[in-house]
């Protein structure tokens, strides 16, 4: 068989044409999968010492806390302290933090495919723990783009922002005001611990910052279903012939959760939805891909 020669613009041409006819919407968790912040939850150990304790480590330890005494640099953690995720809920702690991370190239497993996303103009949401304002999380995309992006990268993404946009919308906005409309009409922010986020879906927030799986997922479904009906237009016109979805989430516990949710629950109510999951829990992506049956 004669082989068919393709040169690198056709291939790049190509690759252009399969993302445009499948819409793409990504849910990212952010610690330790786009950024590995230096944000610590606060312990105590036997002697009433507070102890700080960083979210890649929560992850393995989390199911122990307060419930049995371990060792941690070190010392006997025996429980949270008081207010253990108060650097959670501080909105200028937040931003001060996603700069160093930047600075100290502190990259997680899912910051390319963040990258991605954002520079092909894709609905995306950060799905976190946190509980700081939606707002705060804003601020540290716009952060992470203006820092982290190439300008080949940002010049990608304004040109994907005036493609996927309705045009009586982006009419007239420079380059920053695009970025700013890009997040507010495409993203979506779910801090699970946050206020907002216990008012908005109601839902007790309580313990969210320990135990987040419920949440997650009512995240998730919000996201897909605001997907789906925001570009009904270009589905049913066939602009789009397929869907995806992914999402990435270094705790191993929320990605089993999410991995359950979907097969029982997403797939039935979203069948022409192809769920893509990210486990970054061991420092890398393992993927998944869940289809309808």
């Amino acid at each position: 068989m004669k082989k068919i020669l393709v040169t690198e613009n056709q291939l790049q041409k190509i690759k252009k044409f399969i993302k445009e006819e499948r819409l793409r919407g990504y849910v990212f968790d952010w610690d330790d999968n786009i950024l590995r912040m230096p944000t610590e939850i606060f312990l105590k150990d036997n002697k009433g010492n507070v102890v700080g304790m960083s979210t890649e480590e929560f992850a393995n330890y989390r199911s122990d806390i307060g419930k049995k005494p371990f060792v941690y640099k070190g010392k006997t953690i025996v429980n949270f302290d008081t207010e253990p995720f108060r650097d959670f809920r501080d909105d200028k702690k937040f931003l001060i933090d996603v700069r160093t991370a930047i600075e100290n190239k502190k990259f997680a497993p899912s910051y390319k495919k963040f990258i991605e996303a954002l520079t092909y103009g894709n609905p995306f949401a950060i799905n976190t723990a946190r509980g700081h304002s939606p707002e705060a999380l804003k601020k540290g995309v716009k952060i992470f783009i203006e820092t982290v992006l190439s300008d080949d990268q940002k010049e990608a993404m304004i040109n994907s922002i005036k493609k996927e946009l309705p045009k009586g919308l982006t009419k007239g906005l420079n380059n920053n005001q695009l970025v700013d409309l890009y997040i507010d009409e495409s993203g979506e922010f779910y801090p699970v611990s946050s206020e907002e986020f216990g008012k908005r879906f109601g839902v007790d927030i309580s313990g969210s910052g320990a135990n987040p799986e419920h949440s997650k997922q009512i995240a998730i479904e919000h996201f897909v279903k605001k997907m789906i009906d925001g570009f009904k237009n270009h589905i049913v016109s066939g602009k789009y012939k397929k869907i995806s979805l992914g999402f990435s989430d270094d705790d191993i516990k929320n990605v089993k959760a999410v991995v359950k949710f979907i097969e029982e629950e997403l797939k039935k109510i979203y069948p022409e939805v192809q769920f893509v999951v990210y486990d970054t829990s061991d420092g890398d992506k393992k993927k998944m891909v869940i289809q309808k049956s």
